[in-house]
């Protein structure tokens, strides 16, 4: 069965090894973290071959990259960002798009009256090792390490800013769920306090809203973005509820996420709700901004993301760019669910693949497109059910379905299997997002 831990399986390793060598006893490590890393580094044929620890990966942005479909690797390196390179005296600047990503370690401070300070060192360091190449697996810019903080900046590839919102998010989420499925459970089984996880906050600010520059004086300076939405990233960051993403309007209405993909942070887990960014600043116009925030439903977007796990799914979904329909490509352009967004009118050619424990003539693929967005309006879509065949030499069914883009927004296809007019395999969900480049 593959799983999340094929992503970060050196990570699993090396972190379940060195916390039952060194936490024997809370506060009395039977062995230093950074010797038991060392050594680990060396015997295992799966970290970076590197003479010293701290310049070895974990592996992570390969695993990630090819399951999004991201070709090259990000080699950037912390500090500044490469699109802005050119501001290289104090006081110069320029204008330009930015999505921004602030994480913390929530409850971190309470890992110090239990563990040593190697101990806490090693659990923090490598959580945010972990979170530097999840980054830059999905196309980020690590720009500031703040403690137990990171500050990443997205920008794709410097044209598209709805793909760069999709990056962050995207990496948002799967790093709620490395924190989630891999580090708490193993916190816990050594009596770390529950209330230790992650905390995301994700924003954008337009090209005339993102200020960067370089701060400071030659020799001691930065080049950083300034804007309303680099800082209010970090408000969310800071209200986001544990191991959970909070997104601003900004972003949310760049995408046009639908109302089913996010929630209101409840307070104190009642009914109340807290709608706006706090504090509600007061605009130059003297009245309050009211900038609104979501939180993000984790298992309701994560289920959309490419993962492992979808190698062992009962019906295996490709996805096919075409520009028309019943038309053959010599070699068509894959689409990875959720991992950029499409232009309006281009067209997608859906496959099913699956397989029956017993043959049979009457096998059908239900293909229902699923719109969501102000621009779909009553658009809410259609379903098509289509005749599967067999292959025999593979040993199971397929069908296809083409369809094209039309709506701004974030749009799924939901493919289920028929037999005898009854649900053999339900639904699942494939999501496409749609809407012009920037």
């Amino acid at each position: 069965m593959s799983s999340l831990k094929d992503v970060y399986k050196s990570f699993d390793r090396v972190f379940d090894r060195s916390i039952q060598k060194s936490m024997g006893t809370p506060g009395y490590g039977l062995e230093s973290f950074s010797e038991s890393v060392q050594q680990l580094a060396m015997d295992s044929s799966e970290m970076l071959a590197s003479s010293n620890v701290a310049e070895a990966e974990f592996g992570i942005q390969e695993a990630i990259r090819g399951l999004f479909g991201k070709k090259r690797t990000n080699a950037h390196s912390i500090g500044g960002h490469p699109d802005f390179q050119h501001l290289d005296t104090p006081g110069m600047t320029d204008y330009g798009f930015n999505v921004s990503l602030f994480l913390d370690i929530k409850g971190s401070t309470k890992l110090g009256l239990v563990y040593s300070p190697e101990e806490v060192f090693f659990i923090k360091n490598t959580i945010i090792r972990c979170a530097i190449e999840t980054i830059r697996a999905f196309d980020g810019h690590v720009h500031r390490i703040m403690g137990d903080a990171v500050l990443a900046f997205f920008r794709s590839d410097g044209i598209s800013a709805r793909d760069a919102a999709i990056d962050a998010i995207n990496c948002g989420c799967y790093l709620v769920e490395f924190m989630r499925q891999l580090v708490a459970p193993k916190l816990r089984d050594n009596n770390v306090a529950d209330d230790v996880g992650i905390r995301v906050g994700v924003d954008y600010g337009q090209h005339h809203d993102v200020l960067w520059g370089m701060y400071g004086f030659q020799g001691s300076s930065e080049v950083t973005a300034t804007s309303y939405f680099v800082d209010v990233a970090a408000k969310l960051q800071q209200s986001a509820p544990r191991n959970r993403v909070m997104i601003g309007e900004s972003i949310r209405s760049l995408l046009d996420i639908h109302d089913g993909m996010t929630e209101l942070k409840r307070i104190n887990s009642g009914e109340a709700v807290e709608q706006y960014v706090m504090p509600n600043y007061t605009g130059a116009d003297g009245k309050p901004v009211n900038y609104k925030k979501y939180v993000l439903k984790q298992e309701k977007y994560f289920s959309l993301l490419p993962k492992p796990e979808w190698h062992d799914a009962p019906i295996k979904i490709t996805a096919l760019l075409k520009a028309k329909n019943n038309v053959i490509y010599q070699d068509p352009e894959a689409y990875h669910a959720c991992s950029r967004v499409l232009s309006k009118g281009v067209g997608i050619d859906f496959k099913a693949r699956f397989s029956l424990p017993y043959t049979t003539e009457k096998v059908q693929v239900r293909f229902r497109v699923k719109n969501h967005g102000q621009e779909a309006g009553d658009n809410l879509g259609y379903e098509v059910d289509v005749d599967a065949q067999y292959n025999r030499e593979r040993g199971e069914y397929w069908a296809s379905h083409w369809r094209d883009t039309a709506y701004t927004g974030l749009h799924y296809m939901v493919i289920s299997v028929l037999v005898n007019g009854r649900t053999e395999h339900k639904g699942q969900e494939f999501g496409v997002y749609v809407g012009a480049p920037s």
